[in-house]
């Protein structure tokens, strides 16, 4: 019997050791967005009208969306006002539209932020896709599920700048 609770009060620390470090959320005044950039690497954006899937998906999420083109790529940025699960991995969104997604590896821009990329394919038309999720002060994630716990966890305050990234591969 001694045993069996020992066993239980273990798991119970262990299920609400990942909730130490979480901060309640402050009553403070909301973050309010502000505008979307001009530019994207040094090159002026233009924006493009969403998809209708992509305007679907903006119902209900904690932030705005938009898509831009700077000539050669099609960039989607997301400003993301509170941590939510509608921040979804470009590969997810992806897969979904009926792409076959391989991963690829880090990479690093020449300003040495990490961004996570995949192969995408479907009939022939490859995609180039990279993302980066970054706060206003400094912290940067790769990938979204590392910023999910990251911001669940208090590790950073939004609001968040989650930028795609996609290139037309050459055939």
């Amino acid at each position: 019997m001694h045993v069996a609770r020992i066993w239980i009060a273990l798991h119970v620390i262990a299920a609400l050791v990942p909730l130490v470090g979480m901060r309640a959320a402050s009553p403070g005044a909301p973050v309010q967005f502000n505008a979307w950039p001009s530019e994207f690497n040094g090159r002026p954006l233009m924006r493009l009208e969403l998809t209708e899937d992509e305007k679907g998906f903006v119902r209900g999420f904690p932030g705005h969306i938009a898509r831009f083109t700077d000539g050669s790529q099609e960039i989607i940025i997301r400003w993301v006002r509170k941590e939510t699960r509608k921040l979804h991995p470009a590969a997810d969104c992806l897969k979904g539209s009926g792409y076959s997604v391989k991963p690829l590896p880090v990479r690093t821009d020449p300003e040495g932020n990490f961004w996570g990329c995949v192969e995408a394919d479907k009939n022939g038309k490859t995609l180039d896709v990279c993302e980066r999720v970054f706060d206003e002060a400094g912290n940067s994630w790769s990938d979204i599920s590392s910023w999910y716990w990251a911001a669940v966890l208090g590790r950073t305050d939004g609001p968040w700048w989650a930028i795609t990234v996609a290139r037309k591969e050459a055939p």
